[in-house]
């Protein structure tokens, strides 16, 4: 593998385990990086391959976050809307839950997207590819 092949799929790894923090933007940039690599035809196998797990792991935690806050929005307009109908110590219970839960929900899928990452990084590491997940 050569030093230069070395160097942009560690910048995709680091772009994609800054995601959470940069809201987004370096995930999207790693993405983009890693396709425009792949279609460059230059690397091997072992570096398509985790380039390809990078790009997938990125649009299944998008489309998790995505259905996470659908549900919570909507989760909360029914509490609220039931609430304003039924006035209950219970119901605003559960409106003030909602946030709570979907915040340990997406910290739970965060760390398991850095152990995915982490993982890849360890398989890289030993230059092994890694399996269709």
């Amino acid at each position: 593998m050569s030093n230069k092949t070395n160097k942009g799929i560690w910048f995709a790894y680091i772009a994609s385990l800054l995601t959470p923090i940069t809201l987004m933007v370096s995930g999207i940039v790693a993405i983009i990086y890693a396709g425009y690599q792949m279609n460059k035809g230059t690397n091997d196998d072992v570096v398509n391959s985790h380039y390809y797990a990078i790009i997938k792991s990125f649009f299944l935690f998008l489309t998790f976050f995505v259905v996470l806050a659908v549900t919570a929005a909507t989760m909360s307009g029914m509490v609220a809307g039931l609430e304003y109908w039924v006035h209950s110590s219970i119901l605003d219970k559960i409106y003030s839950a909602i946030p709570v839960i979907g915040a340990v929900i997406s910290l739970l899928a965060i760390g398991t997207w850095f152990v995915k990452l982490a993982k890849g990084m360890q398989k890289l590491k030993a230059y092994q590819p890694i399996e269709n997940q």
